[in-house]
């Protein structure tokens, strides 16, 4: 009985921990499209 109730909460804090990773991946590969972006409009 005590089984479904301890990886349920493990099932979510690696869903959360997998979608953290994920949206920090991503934010630091907008701010490092939007510098490069931003390097070659300046440079044309």
């Amino acid at each position: 009985m005590h089984f479904p109730n301890i990886k349920i909460p493990q099932k979510l804090k690696e869903n959360k921990t997998t979608f953290i990773k994920t949206g920090i991946f991503s934010a630091i590969g907008a701010c490092w499209g939007v510098i490069l972006i931003g390097t070659f409009v300046t440079f044309n």
